[in-house]
């Protein structure tokens, strides 16, 4: 039994060697020879292998683009591979599941395949798995162009991935697609530095592969390592260098027609456009334009609008023009202002601006209906008087009087058109103010990495009674959150007033409690319209990550804590701010807050409504916050934020809403 089961070993090892090296062969042969060895492997109850084909099969079905293979056998496979133990294969067989959706045009399922793949791997703390997922994700969000969220997951998933020996064969496609993105964000320094890691990265590949890696393999690693070196070396304007790395990247390209020497071809016209040796840069743009072959229209809008670069540095300004207009007509996303911006230059030197002229006509369309319909209303109007004169001379006089007071009427719905009109006006004025006195920019202290602060204000009306507010003080961190009783202008009135007591206040370096106390007697002070806020107030010891804070009436926070769960801060119940003067307020403390999201909000988020007036709830709130995994306080925001449009469904918002997550991270030692 042990000789059999040794024999079916080494045949099984060599199928899956002849497999591996055995590209040239008909895609039947090699699936029938997979099919084989599975059922093997099954029969003699060989794991390792078995798990080895499946993954085989699932790489050569994703090779050949056949979607509806994957989606129908990987499901099944995970399950048998999963029971196998075989975790690197089943990560990589969820790899190739959530790609397949991603580029068949279903980036949404990809996306939720790729976060249960995460949780998957992270609650059994596996390196490889969770790396595969961030490499899968950073893709994702490429698709869906959230280009820094892309550029996070690809990082995160290069430090976990580079730390396993051997390296994980996906690692060069993650730097490559890495390497693009940055690019495409024109973050060149970040470029420059990837590529000296990516460098050292290749070596010791090469060195592990050494007895595997073929010379065409490494011949396309360098390729791609060569061209992110071209791009940093170009976006940076070091030309020479940048020179030097496409002439090697050009050494190691074989056929004419690849898309590594499509890709070659578009930075050396970018290289010589640079140099201005225009026309060299416009012949290789020719050759690259003949190359595509309509499979990603948003590469061939790269090439027209390097074309009209190019066309607009010779001084052929109507070819310019009409690639620009190319452009704006293939792909609106792609339509950037700065695309309009050229193109209208164009049309005012050439006199083609089709867009300005095709609004001019449906503007003449939309005049002559209106003439058309004033005459006719004047018609109507004439044989009415005509009619009226005629037969009801005995109304005349009744009938004048009722137009005098028609015409009235008119000039007073007139001037309160007018009116209201100023008042929108006044409005959006006060809005932009209420919004500039509440921070904007994020992150607030990017020079501090222990620091991940963001937060956000959607008013229910043109202005609103919420407010936040953060300073960094002697290493502390001051931040409050509050709300506002009512809604509109005398609530923006008195957030003003809150808001900068808080900030003047805080500057004293007081706790929690003490700030609480001067707020609510100042407020209380004259405060006849019986108007009061709610507020949080916490302050953050940066070095050791205690909290102290002071709730007067306010929503609990929510803490997520290292292991995942979530749950509301225990508080005292203190009085709202500017009801009572001397009333006391009491503070309390959290030890260590430290890589803990905290998560403050208003009741516009817990309160809001749907169509049926079903609320957002607590539940739902704390559900929300634990099942999905911290990123970033930005993008816990957001999708907190998207997720009560979701809830809502086309309600009107009825409060404003406002949330502030912060994650520090201490840096003294724990004891």
């Amino acid at each position: 039994m042990t000789t059999l089961r040794t024999s079916v070993v080494l045949l099984l090892t060599a199928i899956g060697s002849f497999l591996s090296v055995g590209a040239q062969s008909q895609f039947d042969r090699q699936l029938n020879a997979l099919d084989k060895m599975i059922d093997s492997c099954r029969s003699h109850k060989i794991d390792t292998l078995l798990a080895k084909a499946i993954c085989n099969r699932a790489a050569l079905f994703y090779n050949h683009a056949m979607d509806d293979s994957i989606i129908n056998h990987v499901p099944k496979d995970m399950v048998e591979v999963r029971k196998t133990g075989q975790w690197n294969q089943y990560y990589e067989l969820w790899t190739h599941l959530a790609n397949t959706y991603l580029y068949s045009g279903q980036p949404n399922k990809a996306l939720r395949e790729v976060q249960a793949m995460f949780d998957d791997a992270k609650q059994r703390g596996d390196n490889y798995g969770m790396g595969y997922a961030y490499y899968t994700m950073g893709s994702v969000y490429a698709t869906l162009s959230n280009y820094d969220e892309s550029i996070n997951s690809y990082q995160k998933g290069l430090d976990l991935l580079s730390n396993i020996n051997p390296y994980p064969t996906v690692l060069p496609d993650l730097y490559a697609y890495y390497g693009d993105i940055l690019n495409l964000k024109k973050e060149y320094q970040q470029l420059e530095k990837l590529t000296k890691r990516w460098q050292d990265f290749l070596k010791e590949y090469e060195e592990q592969y050494k007895t595997t890696i073929s010379e065409d393999t490494k011949k396309v690693l360098y390729t791609y390592y060569y061209m992110a070196c071209a791009q940093a070396h170009l976006g940076l304007g070091q030309l020479g260098p940048g020179e030097d790395d496409l002439k090697k990247a050009y050494a190691l390209i074989d056929s004419e027609t690849s898309l590594r020497a499509q890709s070659w071809l578009f930075y050396m016209a970018k290289l010589r456009y640079q140099q201005k040796r225009y026309p060299e840069a416009l012949k290789l743009n020719d050759k690259r334009m003949a190359l595509f072959d309509d499979s990603d229209m948003t590469v061939y809008i790269d090439i027209i609008s390097q074309r009209a670069d190019i066309l607009m540095a010779l001084g052929h300004y109507k070819e310019a023009a009409d690639y620009y207009l190319r452009m704006y007509q293939i792909n609106d996303s792609v339509n950037t202002q700065g695309t309009k911006q050229q193109l209208n230059e164009m049309n005012t030197l050439f006199k083609v601006d089709e867009l300005k002229m095709e609004k001019e006509r449906a503007q003449f369309r939309n005049t002559m209906i209106i003439v058309g319909l004033i005459i006719l209303a004047l018609v109507i109007f004439s044989i009415f008087r005509y009619i009226a004169a005629k037969r009801l001379k005995v109304a005349h006089e009744k009938l004048q009087t009722t137009h005098e007071e028609l015409l009235t009427a008119y000039d007073q719905l007139e001037e309160t058109t007018t009116a209201k009109e100023r008042i929108e006006s006044d409005l959006r004025i006060a809005r932009d103010i209420q919004q500039s006195m509440i921070p904007q920019k994020f992150p607030p202290f990017p020079e501090r990495t222990d620091i991940d602060l963001f937060a956000s204000m959607t008013p229910a009306k043109a202005v609103g009674g919420d407010l936040y507010d953060f300073i960094l003080l002697d290493e502390k961190l001051y931040f409050c959150l509050g709300d506002v009783s009512g809604k509109g202008v005398p609530a923006s009135l008195f957030m003003a007033v809150a808001r900068n007591l808080f900030r003047v206040v805080s500057q004293q370096g007081l706790p929690p409690a003490e700030i609480a106390d001067k707020l609510n007697n100042a407020l209380s002070e004259d405060n006849d319209s019986g108007m009061f806020v709610t507020m949080f107030i916490g302050i953050i010891d940066l070095p050791t990550g205690r909290l102290d804070f002071c709730n007067a009436g306010h929503n609990p926070p929510v803490i997520k804590m290292h292991d995942g769960t979530t749950h509301f801060i225990e508080m005292e119940a203190n009085a709202p701010l500017g009801l009572w003067a001397g009333l006391p307020y009491e503070g309390e403390h959290i030890d260590d807050i430290s890589g803990c999201p905290f998560f403050v909000y208003s009741d516009g988020l817990n309160e809001a409504e749907n169509e049926n007036h079903d609320q957002y709830g607590d539940d739902l709130l704390l559900e929300m916050l634990e099942k999905h995994e911290f990123v970033s306080s930005q993008q816990t925001v957001e999708m907190m934020k998207a997720d009560v449009v979701r809830h809502a469904n086309g309600a009107e918002q009825s409060d404003d809403l406002t949330m502030l997550c912060v994650k520090v991270q201490g840096n003294l030692p724990k004891l």
